[in-house]
């Protein structure tokens, strides 16, 4: 309408392309998710375009039909727009009408849903207009980038409340730096001896609370890794500090901050840092090796282990001619190797490898889209036994049903994860040994119930060398895991570790009755910082909601406290940029525990 006062022509050609596009747009974004059941936005930058496809082409969605339908969509648009008669309007409703179009445009908080009206995430994002988040979360990461890099970070000495291991900060030059105390929680519960203990540190794609573990909302379907809990030391409230793969091991292996995209995504230009993989290494003589059933460097996960120290990758092109890969997806692609393939790689690389201290870690891929495991019907059966088994109620049962081929797969993991410890118990190295069990996130594909939920793993530490087992219902993170290690085998005079370090975790808390005691930022995707955990809060979209002991969380109206969460964690948002600008995480005084 604008564009009309000038030429009436131009406004038509504009009109006809923009709506086209719009309408296209919003087409793909809906199409978008109905498949990944999270609306895109930002996250999108994140990505390079060789991942894109790789994650598209395994994914099983892509066929001719939406393009035959796009096509079509787009001849008849074309020429329905450019044939079409126009009615004319008087001058004056032509400026209102083109004052409220642009109105339309502005971010009314008004005209977003919500969401305390809706029972989970899934409805809230479905009540979503696609294209208009889209649009928001782009314009808020370009808006938001700019305002936090521009301003500066707030430095306190001492952060944290006291029963939590509280911070003293010692440099604003290093705004992570801190004294190292935290405290030995998980050393009395091991009969450890004179050898440094193995530690094999299992990541689960995909592996939610929701569907594993006692009291899980949609039924438990990992039976065995729940009777493994029964023998383990387990937190039962443990969150992932990213909702997506990228983060999950500079997060449980270094304790890191996240840089603008994830930290293994800076690459060489990641700043100097020290993990639990180069202290062992340094400190003890440890050997490490990776095993993963896809790509290792997709996520960049080759490039930040070898800046660890690593001593061996095996990824799918390092396993063999006697290992047989996931079956392909409709458009014959597939993730790599399944999870009792990953298991059994590694428990016959372990077999040649020399008696010395051992840091490893796996990393499954079966629990992602397509979803299509060897022997699928096999286990599609078993998950319609387990879900009749569990009793559960009518209208969860009816859920699950919905997504057999998704929790089919838990099924297929929980059987791997069977396999890999009776094997594994028939060697030796299992006396001294420390198994670490947990997700790296919960499964998107399953509509998420609320905003904290899409973080919410399961942490299982398991250990012949236990005396006891106990479940946890204090709220940790995978943060938290590095500095519990490190903070054991010293205590055990395994190691002997820095005097000050920037890990974001506090370490782990043994409390059995439900608590909260530290705030930590979350990273849903590679380019959103939205989620802050506060004690007993979390903020999610600048909404403030109460954490329940069952980890439901409940919308605070009119919380006085949104105000100084946001500014909590803004003020995260701008040390992070600070310190991977400046390479600041580490002091040259730490350098003798880096393998740089």
């Amino acid at each position: 309408m604008f564009i009309a006062y000038f030429s009436q022509k131009i406004a038509r050609y504009f009109f006809t392309l923009v709506s086209i596009l719009l309408i296209l747009g919003d087409i793909l974004l809906v199409k978008y998710f109905a498949t990944a059941r999270v609306p895109l936005g930002a996250d999108l930058l994140g990505y390079s375009i060789s991942e894109i496809r790789h994650t598209l082409n395994t994914s099983g969605e892509i066929s001719i039909l939406p393009f035959v339908v796009i096509f079509l969509y787009l001849f008849m648009m074309s020429r329905v727009m450019v044939n079409h008669v126009y009615f004319k309007l008087k001058p004056w409703l032509m400026t209102v009408l083109t004052v409220l179009m642009f109105c339309s445009f502005l971010p009314i908080k008004q005209l977003n849903p919500d969401p305390s009206k809706f029972d989970d995430e899934f409805s809230l994002f479905a009540a979503n207009n696609k294209l208009s988040f889209f649009a928001q979360s782009m314009s808020a990461h370009y808006l938001n980038k700019g305002s936090l890099n521009d301003k500066v970070f707030t430095f306190n000495t001492v952060v944290s409340s006291p029963e939590g291991n509280p911070f003293t900060y010692i440099n604003p030059e290093y705004p992570f730096l801190h004294q190292e105390t935290t405290p030995d929680v998980l050393g009395k519960y091991f009969n450890l001896g004179e050898t440094p203990p193995n530690i094999v540190l299992v990541i689960v794609e995909s592996l939610g609370r929701a569907y594993s573990g006692q009291d899980a909302y949609l039924g438990s379907f990992t039976p065995f890794l729940d009777s493994l809990m029964q023998k383990s030391l387990y937190w039962e409230n443990c969150l992932s500090t990213s909702g997506r793969t990228f983060q999950v091991l500079p997060t449980t292996l270094a304790s890191l901050p996240f840089g603008d995209h994830g930290f293994a995504e800076l690459e060489d230009k990641m700043p100097d840092h020290i993990s639990l993989i180069s202290i062992l290494k340094k400190q003890a003589g440890y050997s490490s090796s990776f095993v993963y059933g896809g790509e290792a460097e997709f996520d960049k996960m080759d490039v930040f282990l070898n800046r660890q120290g690593i001593d061996q990758i095996i990824d799918s092109r390092r396993f063999g001619a006697d290992y047989a890969k996931l079956p392909v997806s409709a458009n014959g692609f597939s993730w790599g190797f399944g999870d009792r393939e990953i298991f059994r790689r590694y428990l016959e690389d372990l077999k040649a490898k020399p008696d010395t201290p051992r840091m490893d870690v796996m990393l499954t891929v079966a629990m992602h889209s397509p979803f299509v495991v060897t022997n699928q019907e096999y286990f599609n059966r078993k998950f319609e036994e387990r879900l009749v088994g569990l009793k559960l109620s009518e209208k969860i049962t009816s859920f699950d049903r919905q997504y057999v081929k998704e929790l089919a797969s838990v099924i297929y993991f929980d059987e791997s994860i069977r396999y890999f410890f009776s094997e594994f118990s028939k060697m030796k190295e299992l006396a001294n040994t420390i198994f670490i069990i947990t997700g790296d996130h919960r499964m998107p594909e399953i509509p998420i119930s609320t905003q904290i939920d899409r973080f919410h793993v399961p942490l299982v530490i398991y250990s012949p060398m236990l005396k006891k087992a106990e479940k946890f219902s204090s709220i940790v993170t995978h943060f938290d895991i590095t500095p519990s290690i490190i903070a054991m085998l010293n205590r055990a005079k395994y190691i002997k570790r820095p005097t000050v370090a920037s890990w974001i975790g506090h370490g782990l808390d043994n409390s059995v009755d439900f608590r909260s005691l530290q705030t930590y930022p979350l990273m849903r995707n590679k380019n959103e910082i939205l989620d802050l955990l506060s004690a007993d809060k979390f903020l999610s979209n600048q909404t403030v909601y109460q954490i329940l002991p069952d980890l439901n969380i409940e919308p605070r109206g009119g919380d006085n406290r949104q105000k100084q969460l946001k500014e909590d964690l803004d003020n995260f948002i701008r040390k992070n940029n600070y310190a991977f600008k400046t390479n600041n995480l580490i002091p040259d005084s730490l350098k003798p525990y880096t393998l740089k």
